[in-house]
């Protein structure tokens, strides 16, 4: 007998259930506190627009080496998938070599992915998690040249909560 499995699929992948024997996959870091290494103009771009579920606007670090964005998700999860939006105006391309790492703490975080970029205009990025990668938080950097903005429009992180 085949274990049940659904698929929910809305525009934009903002809403994915997938119900198995094993898991329902949610997107765990909506509406979650994001921090930004540095603020851009006073928070005019806050760091709560990369959780926001809008991909029509963004949130924008201050020009700095290699600026990071980090999410709390405010528990355990065992992370799948985590989705990154290019800002779809012409300042896409600001989104460039960026590593994904995920950590129970933010002292010791593993890696996930890479994006090598420059991205486009709305351009989506998927970067699949290691298997069994569990982690409280989240965090996107910048790593190559010498002068950088992160601007996401959006992050995504697909998971289920770590049962202990």
């Amino acid at each position: 007998m085949h274990p049940l499995v659904l698929v929910s699929v809305f525009i934009c992948c903002f809403h994915v259930n997938v119900i198995s024997s094993q898991a329902v996959l949610t997107n765990v870091a909506y509406s979650k506190p994001v921090t930004l290494s540095t603020e851009y103009r006073d928070g005019i771009y806050p760091e709560s627009n990369a959780v926001n579920g809008l991909l029509s606007d963004y949130t924008h670090t201050s020009q700095e080496k290699f600026p990071w964005l980090r999410i709390d998700l405010e528990g355990m999860f065992q992370i799948h998938l985590i989705e990154v939006f290019a800002r779809a105006d012409d300042f896409g391309y600001l989104l460039h070599d960026v590593d994904i790492t995920v950590g129970k703490n933010i002292y010791y975080m593993k890696f996930c992915g890479h994006f090598t970029g420059n991205a486009f205009k709305g351009q989506r990025i998927a970067m699949f998690c290691p298997h069994e990668t569990v982690g409280r938080y989240v965090q996107l950097q910048i790593v190559n040249g010498d002068s950088n903005y992160l601007t996401p429009a959006e992050v995504l992180v697909w998971g289920v909560r770590e049962i202990l």
